[in-house]
């Protein structure tokens, strides 16, 4: 095991989280409209870096072990749910969302998502401030047009993270509904000095106005695409929709949602995960160029510092079978063992995770080398969804370089099955469920029931993809992991009655201090009691 160390959640004083958040929002090298002009090299470097960004290794500059880019954020939501349980471990460096514990305005659990984010946000709004829109060529609208997509999905995971939604245990009537300050591009420091928190309304018509323009971007007169992208690290008309279809579903515009998810499906030409690819020991849910179905993704390479740590990455702590990383050191990622035990047989999804004892189900692993012991070293539930690269278990600088999913077609499917289940209808949710069990029927009666099951099936689907978290909050559904059979640690059997508290993320104590305007949520630290057996 390589240099794996456990690093504590500390509260930071005043001085210092006062990092200047403010003049993280002012890039002072960023290219003119001018030398972009002249050196359409400069802006296509920027656009490469808002994707490079994604991984970015150490952002507070801590030295911490969760610090290692957005597919760390992606798994503290799912951690910060009932679907994601882990084993107790001494190496466990996400205890703190894990057990709602020492996530308030004054640690550095919370500090470094804000940092990234605002600094991701950064990368956009240099690409945004660099290129004159009106006399834009047709090759900067394009790059144009993917700084919008990437701007509209930050605001948009920031604004449902942050968004404060009332709940039986924290109370803050005044800021119900409030998101987070619009970081615009070319703001002077006095305007972000001032720059309150918005209304989710307000939010959601700055991000459907980034969406337009990316849309206009991506597109000709008559809506079809006029931008072929070279990876699927690049944003394009069909993921436009895609997000567009994300924010109609948060603002409750199911039927726009559902429209926006159909525009997205048909501008890609896309197809739904198959069996075969999904449980491919050498790129299940590791390569996006094995399947159809991924719209977005991020994708490592060697090079990588997040690879070279080989600790510090997406395959370390969320593979199983591997030899290098954090999950071999005892946390590993199970499915909470309640859900697992609703899936059907039937449901091929169900071999994604390593089964108990007393299923019977055909799966596969990665086959056992000198080091890796194979599937008798793992502990029942474990996640087997993501498989080192190239089903490389032992040699960290290929089993780590995987890709990483932003949007896959499946979630478009569900945001279409929803309109219907709104209307009382199941046939969305059935035509997608036969793609994953041949045998389902779809029992549930009444809108309130097809959108539990809906629910159910969308956390199957999307478990350790950082977006079921989004669902949770919308549909105030709380968290239970406390529970006769449950295989969540003692510390982590948390109960909450209705929507956690913990889902209201805190703004850090650093960006009030900067920008004053700026009202945090409650602390929603150590609320509820673990349960006990």
């Amino acid at each position: 095991m390589k240099n794996i160390l456990k690093i504590g959640f500390v509260a930071l004083t005043a001085t210092a989280l006062l990092s200047g958040c403010i003049k993280e929002t002012f890039p002072t090298s960023v290219a003119t409209s001018d030398q972009v002009a002249a050196n359409p090299a400069a802006l296509e470097s920027q656009v490469n870096g808002i994707a490079a960004f994604v991984n970015k290794l150490d952002v507070v500059g801590a030295e911490n072990h969760y610090d290692w880019g957005y597919p760390s954020i992606g798994m503290i939501r799912d951690l910060m749910g009932e679907d994601m349980a882990t084993v107790s471990s001494a190496y466990e460096h996400f205890s703190a969302w894990i057990e709602a514990r020492y996530i308030s305005d004054r640690y550095m659990s919370m500090q470094y998502i804000w940092n990234f984010y605002t600094q991701f946000l950064q990368t956009a709004n240099s690409v945004i401030s660099a290129v004159n829109e009106a006399s834009a060529n047709d090759v900067q609208k394009q790059y144009l047009g993917m700084a919008y997509c990437y701007r509209a999905m930050i605001n948009l995971d920031m604004g449902r993270m942050y968004e404060f939604k009332k709940n039986t245990y924290t109370s803050a009537p005044s800021l119900e509904g409030y998101t987070i300050p619009i970081i615009r591009e070319n703001m002077t420091e006095a305007e972000a000095r001032n720059n309150p928190r918005v209304k989710k309304e307000e939010l959601l018509t700055f991000i459907l106005g980034d969406l337009a323009k990316a849309i206009d971007f991506f597109s000709d007169d008559e809506g079809k695409s006029t931008f072929k992208r070279a990876k699927k690290s690049q944003p394009d008309l069909s993921v436009a929709y895609g997000l567009q279809a994300r924010a109609y579903l948060w603002a409750e515009n199911y039927d726009e949602a559902a429209k926006s998810a159909q525009k997205a499906l048909d501008a890609g030409s896309y197809s739904a995960l198959t069996e075969a690819q999904a449980t491919d020991t050498a790129t299940g849910f590791n390569s996006a160029s094995s399947n159809n179905s991924w719209m977005w993704c991020s994708s490592l390479v060697k090079e990588d510092d997040v690879v070279k740590t080989s600790i510090l990455n997406f395959t370390s702590w969320m593979s199983s079978e591997t030899v290098f990383g954090y999950a071999p050191a005892g946390p590993y990622r199970m499915i909470d063992a309640r859900l697992y035990s609703r899936i059907s047989n039937s449901d091929w999804r169900k071999k994604m995770w390593k089964a108990p004892e007393g299923v019977s189900i055909d799966q596969k692993f990665v086959e056992p080398t000198s080091d890796y012991a194979g599937a008798e070293s793992l502990p029942e539930y474990a996640a087997i969804k993501f498989r080192p690269g190239s089903g490389n278990p032992d040699e960290s600088d290929i089993g780590a370089v995987v890709d990483y999913p932003f949007m896959r077609m499946e979630e478009m499917l569900f945001i279409i099955a929803e309109a219907d289940a709104r209307k009382g209808s199941s046939k969305g949710l059935t035509e997608f469920m036969v793609l994953r069990n041949p045998d389902y029927v779809c029992t549930a009666s009444g809108v309130d029931a097809l959108i539990d099951e809906l629910f159910f099936q969308k956390r199957i689907e999307f478990w350790g993809e950082g977006i079921n978290f989004y669902d949770y909050k919308r549909l105030d559904k709380g968290v239970t992991r406390g529970y006769a059979g449950t295989n969540h640690y003692e510390d982590a059997r948390l109960n909450s009655n209705g929507l956690a508290p913990w889902y209201n993320f805190a703004i850090v104590r650093s960006e009030n201090n900067a920008n004053p305007a700026v009202v945090t949520n409650p602390d929603p630290s150590s609320l509820i009691d673990p349960w006990k057996e």
